[in-house]
């Protein structure tokens, strides 16, 4: 992601971080999710959303993710069909080409992050959802 792109500031899991607007649909007030029972890993079942059954994703079944987690107040919904909870919202901020770097060494979180991006002097990890997505898939294979 060396390109200045627009990046939405959110709390998820404990963390904050920013994710790509161009891989995200909307941002929506959190809704009860329905669990599926025998539902696939990464997945804490689904809602309705636009008139679809949307998954909705686990963050306990990503590594270094606290077992308890706060209450979502709203999900961002990905292109790849995803919801995320997410524990709040900052607003968006634009990221400067140069403003780019790897993720910290150790972080549990670097399987599914695209880097780190100096937003306000301080460095915040970027989601990248297929890395996401991938992860995902190697979990539901590993059942």
């Amino acid at each position: 992601m060396p390109e200045t792109s627009l990046l939405l500031r959110a709390r998820a899991a404990g963390r904050d971080l920013l994710l790509p607007v161009a891989d995200l649909r909307e941002v929506v007030a959190f809704a009860p999710v329905t669990p599926v029972p025998g539902g696939p890993p990464g997945i804490q079942g689904v809602v309705l959303h636009q008139g679809e059954f949307l998954p909705v994703l686990d963050w306990t079944a990503i590594e270094g993710c606290p077992a308890r987690l706060d209450p979502a107040v709203a999900m961002a919904v990905l292109r790849p069909r995803l919801g995320l909870p997410l524990d709040g919202l900052t607003g968006t901020v634009e990221a400067p080409e140069d403003g780019w770097g790897d993720p910290e060494e150790g972080d549990p979180w670097a399987a599914i992050l695209a880097g780190c991006c100096q937003v306000e002097g301080e460095a915040l990890p970027v989601l990248d959802p297929d890395r996401l997505l991938a992860l995902l898939h190697r979990l539901r294979k590993g059942r």
